[in-house]
Order: structure tokens, then sequence, then C-alpha cells
């Protein structure tokens, strides 16, 4: 039986007692206590060098747009309403240390309580506080040119977190030391002090840092903080150190920016065309520009990105570079509501800006609204126009990042090979090492029947003679020494001959999304003075020069883009549902024709059988009477004569002139010109037709005289957006579509500038002269097979050949038990027609239902459908 719980608590606690009553008559023995770390930092010695005579102050261009200071106090705090509270906001000092030991405080004044919509959106309260380089990212943690401590008690460095501090909450002040004195065994460390004591060991400055000057630095969100440079502490470190206020002037330098000449700041609107240098350019001008802020979607998509904000598939996965979507965690970043709070604020804030948006700055109704967010006199408006050929500096740095985007893909696939070699080594190894223990064991397994035998061999007092062994158990095997592999750089990366004359990078990503350059790029235009620019600049190509460049660009667009938002017209449906009409009467007179031809087959082969009956009993009969050989004379009679009839009523199909013909559904003894055609022909004769009113519907819809027509890199969406179905050169048995249109080139064609044209005029009566081209080609096509060209061949799929399956009448039967087909009237078919009615009856007038469109039964044929031919493009 179990113990119960408490008995087992007091024997525990009686063995204890009993184990501890020696120890109890022993001295009680002190305990070492474990020793603080010496502190190695001592007073500040006296100094009588010169001190900096510059405050130290935060200077707009190395704030965020979202930190607000006070005017005096050097009290800091962030925007806080809709998308931007996510963001940490970033001030860095105007005065660095380059040497000797210097530290400020910070003091967190409160954390602001932002209600969350979701647990995981990263709104939460933090402050960073440490040292960075000039120009480096205002976001503390972010990058490799900087190092902090944080507020929840981590060490930050490059994105990464590389020891522990200590947490600190409201009314605490994080003082931060930089020991860049060499006399110092602290040397090149940063320490945190909290509230006046150690809060964490010395932390050596990451070799990224060292020997550079360094300028004290605080981020934060969600908070409200007070910077202390000096000269007096508000929280006394247990040693006296001085504070950067107090630096001495030659371990220090000082980030000045130039004032403007005429007390304006620039706003600079770079105008470039889509994927020509427009971010590479504007990378070059930052770099050359410290001063500028840029404001564009780029630059808050890289904020987020060191705020540390969670993006589905990463931050490197843009849709565009001009205005990528969000795909952000949080509801209230993916709502534009930052930029809205950015071009809000950036008025307000007296600093240079570049404003890169590639389609606005392109379009005059979007540049007037980007201009007047800068409405204040304090600011000088600039077009800088970056079109054209350009210069030989900007040719160089693209061939340089040219380079070096082909060298990263070479360095990857040779790290992939590496890999796949060293995998198959290590398999390779594995089997070796199996092989070895497999020998081994077989090796062993003979030796212990030697024994055996040897053993049995020597109570029988009989000898056993010695078996040679195989030299591979004689030998001992030798261990292989293992090849050091030899380290083998990657090769290096060249730029052929096409390469060095590229201008631009070409990306993956390109500048807009293929929607958004469709449906903008021909309103795209150069700015003008007219429109509120103080001033226009051009980088590359001059005046009218830059001009004729954008028409050019704009027409070559104009035939190489697709127009992602093109509906077909009236028109199209209109004719597409003709056409369809066509071809379903165009099988129901095929299906009826063929039931007749069957009709009359049966009944010559019954005539024939009777015939031969008739014979065999005139045979048989040796003698017969007078009248019964007149009666079959007489029936033999009747058959030669119904014979003659039948051959009256035939034709010389093979003979026939096919563009001769006036009524493709009769060319004679009611013969339809179509009789011969397969599924394959079908598929062609529509093939035929797609094409031809897809090239006219197009220049219809689209309404513009420079759209020459459909390129072919887009003839597949374009027939999809027409046709509700997809086209693929693989349906057809080619590997292209240019391949495709020569399928047909006696209806469409492609011009030199690889755009699909029609030979056919866009309005026609009927459409007889697409099955008259079907037949001609067929024909053709026969006689080639027939010569021994197998390339003549269609090889059609499934997919081109679906909906081409003729369909027979269906059959009705009636009170007299004969059957009829539908679509049969007493004296002949009857088509349900459309369109213009040819006769005037009781089913004519104005759109009856007795319009013949193919010529049959009237001889009245359209333009296509009498005698034709060429006349220039066109037949």
């Amino acid at each position: 039986m179990a113990e119960p719980a408490e008995k087992r608590q007091k024997t525990g606690e009686g063995e204890q007692a009993e184990e501890k009553k020696p120890d109890a008559e022993m001295k009680d023995a002190e305990v070492p206590k474990v020793s603080e770390p010496k502190e190695l930092e001592v007073d500040a010695p006296a100094c009588s060098k010169p001190r900096i005579k510059e405050p130290m102050v935060f200077l707009t261009p190395d704030t965020t747009l979202n930190l607000m200071q006070s005017a005096q106090g050097n009290v800091l705090m962030s925007m806080n309403e809709g998308g931007i509270r996510h963001f940490f906001a970033g001030a860095r000092a105007n005065v660095g240390v380059s040497k000797g030991r210097y530290m400020f405080e910070v003091k967190i004044v409160e954390f602001v309580n932002v209600a969350e919509a979701n647990h995981q959106s990263h709104a939460s309260n933090a402050v960073r506080v440490g040292f960075s380089t000039q120009g480096s990212s205002l976001v503390l943690g972010s990058g490799a040119e900087n190092i902090c401590f944080d507020s929840a008690g981590a060490i930050l460095h490059n994105d990464a977190h590389i020891g522990a501090g200590a947490e600190c909450g409201r009314d605490s002040i994080m003082t931060v030391l930089l020991n860049l004195d060499k006399d110092s065994p602290n040397f090149n460390t940063i320490s945190l002090f909290k509230d006046g004591q150690r809060a964490c060991q010395p932390q050596p400055l990451p070799d990224s840092l060292k020997g550079k000057t360094l300028f004290p630095h605080v981020s934060f969100k969600n908070a409200t903080v007070h910077v202390n440079f000096g000269a007096v502490p508000l929280a006394p470190l247990p040693f006296t150190c001085r504070m950067v206020q107090d630096a001495t002037k030659v371990d220090t330098s000082a980030t000045k920016y130039d004032a403007p000449a005429d007390g304006k700041h620039e706003v600079v609107y770079p105008v470039s065309l889509p994927d020509e240098g427009t971010f590479d350019w504007l990378d070059t001008f930052l770099e050359k520009n410290k001063s500028y802020t840029e404001l564009s979607d780029r630059a808050i998509l890289n904020w987020a990105s060191q705020s540390g904000l969670w993006r589905q598939k990463g931050h490197s996965v843009k849709s565009c570079n001009d205005r990528p979507d969000k795909n952000f965690q949080a509801p209230e970043l993916n709502d534009d509501s930052v930029r809205k709070a950015v071009y809000s604020i950036a008025p307000l804030q007296a600093r240079n800006y570049i404003v890169m948006e590639v389609k606005g700055n392109l379009m005059e109704d979007e540049r007037k609204l980007l201009l007047d967010r800068f409405r204040s006199p304090a600011f000088k408006k600039i077009a800088c126009v970056v079109v054209g050929e350009p210069t030989v500096e900007f040719k160089k740095h693209s061939q340089k990042l040219i380079l070096q985007q082909k060298q990263e893909a070479s360095d990857k696939q040779f790290n992939a090979k590496k890999l796949e070699e060293k995998r198959k080594k290590i398999i390779e190894q594995k089997q070796k090492e199996m092989e070895k223990l497999k020998k081994k064991a077989e090796k062993e397994k003979k030796q212990k029947e030697r024994e055996a035998k040897k053993k049995a061999a020597e109570e029988k007092g009989e000898k056993l003679e010695e078996e040679d062994e195989e030299k591979e158990d004689e030998e001992e095997e030798k261990e292989e020494a293992e090849e050091e592999e030899k380290e083998e750089e990657p090769p290096k990366a060249e730029l052929t001959a096409e390469e060095k004359k590229m201008s631009f990078v070409k990306r993956d990503t390109k500048d807009l999304t293929p929607v958004v350059m469709s449906a903008s790029f021909t309103k795209f235009t150069l700015p003008t003075k007219d429109e509120g620019f103080d001033d226009i600049k051009y980088e590359w190509t001059k005046g009218a020069k830059c001009d004729e460049y954008v028409k050019k660009w704009i027409l070559e667009r104009k035939l190489s883009m697709r127009i992602e938002d093109l509906q077909p017209s009236t028109w199209f449906n209109q004719q597409w549902a003709k056409w369809q009409m066509a071809v379903k009467a165009w099988q129901s007179k095929l299906a009826e024709y063929k039931t007749v031809v069957a009709k009359k087959a049966a009944a010559k082969a019954a005539k024939e059988a009777k015939k031969a009956a008739a014979a065999k009993k005139a045979a048989e009969k040796k003698e017969g009477d007078e009248k019964e050989e007149k009666k079959e004379d007489t029936e033999a009679m009747e058959v030669e004569e119904e014979e003659k009839e039948e051959e009256e009523e035939s034709i010389d199909f093979e003979a026939l002139d096919v563009f001769g013909v006036d009524d493709i559904l009769n060319v004679g003894a009611e013969t339809p010109l179509f009789k011969e055609y397969q599924m394959e022909d079908w598929a062609m004769l529509s093939l035929r037709f797609e094409l031809h009113i897809l090239a006219h519907a197009f220049r219809k819809d689209v309404n513009d005289p420079e759209r020459m027509g459909i390129h072919l890199d887009h003839l597949a969406f374009y027939y999809n957006r027409y046709f509700k179905k997809a086209l693929s050169p693989k349906d057809y048995g080619v590997e292209s579509f240019k391949e495709i249109v020569d399928l047909v080139d006696d209806a469409v064609y492609v011009t030199p500038r690889s755009v699909l044209g029609s030979l056919l005029d866009g309005e026609m009566e009927t459409f007889a002269i697409f099955p008259k081209l079907a037949e001609e080609a067929r024909r053709h096509r026969g006689l080639r097979l027939a010569l021994g060209e197998e390339s003549a061949q269609l090889k059609l799929s499934g997919a081109a050949l679906q909906g081409q399956r003729q369909s027979a009448p269906k059959k009705q039967w009636g009170n007299a038990g004969n059957w009829q087909s539908t679509g049969y009237q007493q004296g002949g078919y009857k088509q349900q027609g459309y369109g213009k009615a040819q006769q005037q009856g009781k089913d004519g007038g104005k759109g009856g239902q007795s319009y013949q469109p193919y010529g049959w039964g009237g001889n009245k044929g359209g333009k296509s459908s009498g005698r034709g031919g060429w006349s220039g493009n066109k037949w």
C-alpha cells in the first residue's frame, strides 16, 4: 500500500534532521560569497584641453519623420496614431567621439499605452540607447554600423541579440558609457548603467565599429524620453566620467549640414521612365546628398523592416518597386495610414526631400497633387528629369551593379554545386563504411568456422590441412588517408560584350506592375514650369530630344505591351455570335448531306442485291416463259435508268474551282463545299476566323492609330480575353505563335514588327470565304502528303479539336413511322437564319429568320462568296 503523503513528508523531514544532526554539532561553516568583478573604470583625470563649443543637439536630417522633439530640454516623443505607431523613431546626435571615454543618459519619461487590435502586432513599448556611425540607419539594432542596449534587457547589433543588459521601465535612467581610451583596460568597449549602477559588464565593440567616430543615438516607439548630454549627470556613476557635452574637442567631430543659400529647402521630384535606372539613380543621388530624406513606399518598407515588422514572404519579395504591396501582419499597416502620416508631417519639418514616385512623377495630374503637399514658400520644388542616354559615370555604375549581380548568381550556383558534391561524397563514404563492416563480418564468420573445424579435427586426432586464405583475408586493410579538400575559389564573373553595352540593370522586380504600367504609360509626360515647379533640371538628355525620347518610348510600348483592362466590344460579340451560328448551320448541312448520301448508298445496295437475285434466278431457270423474261428485262432496264439518273446528278468534286463556287452549301447535286471536312479541318477553319476577327476587334476596341495590332508576345493573352479559352502552340503541333499564324497564312499574317494582321476585310456580308480557304488548304495539304511531305501533316491535340465534333441531326419519328431530322421541312432543309433577311415572305423582313448568309438557295453571296482574287494584302 502506498504510504500517505503526510507520513512521507514527516519521514523525509526526519531523515533530513538526522542527516543534519552531525552537522549541527560542527561549527557552522562560512559559505563563500561570489565576488563581483572588480570595477576597472576609474575616475576621469582632470583635463585642461579645450572642450567642444557646439551644443549637443539632434539635427533634423538625422531624425526620423515620426519623431517630435521639444524646443528645449531634448525631450523626444514618437507619433502614436495609426500604423505609424509600429515604427521606431530615431535620433542621432550631431557630435561623435573617436577617442577618450564619455557617456550620455536617457531617461524614460513614459510608456504610451496603445490599444492592441492584434496581440502580435509588434506595437509594444521599446527604448534603445547606444552609438552609431554617421549616415547609418536611424533605427538602432538594424545594420552593422551601430550597437545599442534595449529596455527589454538585450544588447543589439546587426539585427541580432549579442548579449544581455538590464530591463528598464518608466523613470529608469539608462546611461551608456563608450570607452575609446587606449590606456584603459576596457578599451573599445561599451557599458550600460541603470540608475547609476552597472547593469552589465563592458561589452566589446564589434569590428565594424572599431576605429570609427561614434555618435550618441536613441531609438524608441510608443514612449517619451529625455536625453541628457551633460555636463552634469542625472544619475552619477560610482566613478566620475565626463559626459559627451564636456568632451575634449580633439576627441570629437561634428556633423554639419549647409543651410540653404536662399533660405528654402529643396523638394526634388525625379522624373524617370520605369526600369530605366530609376532607383539606381536615386541611390547615387542619396549617396552624394546626405541631407536629403527619401519619401517613397520603398523608404517606408525599409523603415518597417528596420523596425522588425513581420511581413508575409519577407521584405525582399515585392510586387514592384514603386508601390509594393504591404502584406503586413497588423491591419493598420496595410491601409496607407503610414504613407498619409509621412506626407502630412513632412511639409512641417525643415529638411530637404526627394519624392520618389515613378508613376506619379510621370503623370501631370499626380504631379500636381504631389506639388500641392509642399505649397509652403519655405520649399523650392525642383523637377529632375532623368530620361534618355545616361552619363558615362552612371553607365559605369550600372555595369558595376550588373557585374555584382552576375557574381552573386555565379557564387550561388558554385556553392550549390559544392554542396551537392559534398553530399555525394558523404553518401559514398557511408557506402564504403557499410562495405567494410560487411567484409569484416564475413571474415569473422569464416575465422570462427575454421577454428571450429580445427578443434573438431584435434579431438579426433586428425590433422587439418590449412586452407590457403585469399589475399584479401591475409592482408590487413590499410585505411586510406582522406584527401584534404582544397579550398576552391568561386569563379570570377565577367561582363559579356552585350552586357557592356547595357545602360540599365535588369531586375526581376519591375518598377511598376503590369496592370499599372498598361493603364498609365500612354499618359506619361515630362514636367513643365506651368505645373508649379520652381526649376526643371535635365540630368541626361536635354530639352526637345528628351521629349522625342519619351514619345518613341511610349510608341514602342504600345506595340509591345498588353492592355490589361481591355474588354471585347459589342461589335466583336455580334461577329462572334454570327460566326458560331454559321458554323452550326454548316455542320448541320454537312450532317444532312451525309444522311442523304447514306440513304442513297443503302438504296443502291438494295438495288444491287435485287439485280443479283434476279440474275441468279434467271440462271437457275433454263426455260421460262416469255412473260417472266420480259418482266426481268424490264426490271433490269429500270435499274439501269435509275443509275443513269444518278450519274447525271453527280459532280467532279476534285476538279471543282473552290473560289469559283457561288453557293458553298450546294456546289452541285446538293453537295456542300466542306463535304470532306474532318475534325482537324473544322479546327483550322475556326482558327482562321478567330485570328482574323481578333486582329480587327483589337484595332477597333483600342481605337488608337499608334497601336498597330496585337504583338505575338501577347497573342495568348488577348485570345483568352476575347474567346475565353487558351491558345497554345503545342496544341497545334508547333513551337511558337508565329508558327500558329503560319498554319493559316491565307487569312492572317505577321508583320516585320511581330504584330498580327489580317488579309481579309473586317466587315463581311457572309463568312463564305473561310470554308473556301479551308477547303483549298485541305486539298493542298493532301497533295503534299501524297508527294511524301510528312511535314504537311497536321498534329492537333485534343484541346485544339475540342468542340469540332460534328453532331448528326436528331431523329424524330412521325405518325407514319418515317423519321425526319430537326431542321427538315417539307420541300427540304430550312436553316434558322439571322441578320438582314434575304427574302421577303412570311418569315422574312429585316432581322427575320429566313436570311441565308451563305448564298445557298438563292445564289446570292457576299463580298467573299463569289469568285475572288487577291488585291494587295486583302482577299
